[in-house]
């Protein structure tokens, strides 16, 4: 009853308000009412805009561009800070081993493939003699070795190799694939033995086996395994920008394949700061590549990415093998791996993406635009133009990729440079000048990273020698 008479009164108020002031309380009311809308719609963006940016930090840190105010070890503190678990690829540490004079193994997976059980080496052979040895599995519960089935499978290039004049009669290097089958073995061999039959006293190598419970590993997890140079020594940036870029994109995990860093830059990379300070994971793996050749380095780089592919099998979904030189530059995306997840939205099966390599000349001018001070892979914008010499390169899903070593063509998909591309910096052949000029592109896809890389503090750190104290 009193609300009534509230209301009534109210009303009464209105009605005897005149026409004049009516207008204004309506003008009033919209004011209030147009206030009250864009507040509600401002405040329904910045909850949305919260969201997105706690998603990102629960899995990745910050994304790459420039439109949120944390820095990039801003995100991996607090990524560190959730428990992520450390992920190891170095257990057991592999090495280089003889079977025979010209046959060396480097390292060994326990798989099961459609065929059984079994352990698979990855090995190299100076010639082009034919693999021919026995082989033993070692067991825990076991006090001799257990005698395996032996086969083997050519790993082969991703492109021919080119022989150099002269070099015809120098023996060529040729990798494999060392396979022993498991006849009646249930448990997972902790080692296993490869050795040459027909030798007097034979030369048993003894190569501990790398095994990972092959569970489907988190769609957002990435590792890029970097491969050995080689000649020993870096520039003393290098280092420092690839992980502060990558780090930008998401990535977390990293496979070094060492083939002569600087003591202090091992010093760092194995200690406890590069984990808990900057939250990156970081193996670093012996690499002692025992022949030479003129086909060292194609022969080496692929055993390197097939070593790496079945060491990270299980643990990471997106893996990637680089040089300290090479960036995989999305050009819209923040995240590497949401750039894939969107280009694969469709089907979800994608084993291998094949990405556009460009070389950048570091030799060039600079980028008018770009302060001077800034990071070289903002400063060198021009590559020169893509040509037969430029050998393809592949984000690798390990987990969808065939046992049996099946091709992946018909599980491959291409992405064109205007997605992303992989920016190698390196000295060109060619002098800069007017003529080369015209044979030379433009691409300034790093620059979208510039502010972020100036802000990152892994790399002021690095730069200024302070993490080397």
């Amino acid at each position: 009853m009193h609300k009534d008479i509230s209301s009534i009164t109210l009303i009464t108020h209105y009605q005897s308000v005149p026409s004049a002031m009516k207008k204004y309380y309506q003008l009033a009311l919209v004011i209030i009412s147009l206030v009250s809308v864009v507040t509600l719609l401002f405040y329904r963006h910045e909850y949305n805009r919260l969201r997105y940016v706690l998603e990102v930090l629960n899995f990745f840190g910050k994304p790459g561009g420039q439109q949120s105010g944390l820095t990039s070890d801003d995100c991996i503190t607090v990524n560190s800070s959730l428990g992520k678990k450390f992920l190891s690829f170095a257990e057991p540490i592999p090495t280089w081993q003889r079977v025979s004079s010209t046959h060396f193994v480097y390292a060994a997976y326990w798989e099961l493939s459609e065929e059984g059980r079994q352990v698979k080496a990855v090995s190299v052979e100076l010639g082009d003699s034919i693999p021919n040895f026995g082989c033993s599995f070692w067991l825990e519960d076991g006090d001799a070795s257990v005698p395996g089935t032996f086969s083997f499978s050519k790993i082969p290039m991703k492109e021919p190799i080119n022989e150099v004049a002269g070099d015809k009669n120098k023996p060529k290097i040729n990798s494999y694939y060392l396979l022993c089958r498991a006849k009646d073995v249930t448990n997972v061999p902790y080692g296993v033995t490869f050795y040459k039959t027909d030798d007097t006293v034979p030369s048993k190598a003894f190569i501990p086996v790398y095994y990972t419970n092959e569970e489907l590993p988190l769609s957002n997890s990435t590792a890029i395994c970097i491969t050995a140079s080689l000649t020993p020594g870096l520039p003393g940036s290098t280092v420092g920008e690839f992980f502060a870029y990558h780090q930008l994109v998401g990535v977390r995990n990293y496979v070094i394949y060492n083939g002569g860093l600087p003591n202090k830059v091992l010093s760092f990379l194995h200690g406890t700061s590069v984990h808990e300070g900057f939250g990156l994971d970081v193996s670093v793996l012996p690499w002692n590549f025992p022949v030479a050749s003129p086909q060292t380095e194609a022969v080496a780089r692929m055993v390197m990415e097939k070593d790496c592919l079945l060491r990270t099998m299980g643990k990471v979904h997106n893996v990637a093998v680089l040089t300290w030189e090479e960036y995989i530059v999305p050009r819209y995306h923040h995240l590497l791996a949401s750039m894939l997840d969107d280009f694969d939205s469709g089907r979800k099966a994608t084993s291998r993406f094949e990405i556009p390599h460009l070389t950048f000349c570091v030799e060039f001018p600079d980028d008018e635009r770009v302060e001077p001070t800034s990071s070289l892979l903002v400063r060198k914008t021009r590559y020169r133009k893509v040509g037969d010499s430029e050998s393809p390169f592949y984000v690798y899903r390990p987990h969808l990729i065939s046992s049996n070593n099946r091709e992946l063509v018909a599980t491959t998909q291409h992405v064109s440079q205007g997605i992303a591309a992989v920016h190698r910096y390196a000295h060109c052949s060619q002098s800069w000048g007017s003529s080369a000029e015209q044979e030379y592109l433009n691409e300034p896809a790093m620059q979208r990273f510039s502010g972020d890389l100036n802000r990152s503090k892994l790399l002021k750190a690095w730069s200024s020698g302070k993490m080397f104290i």
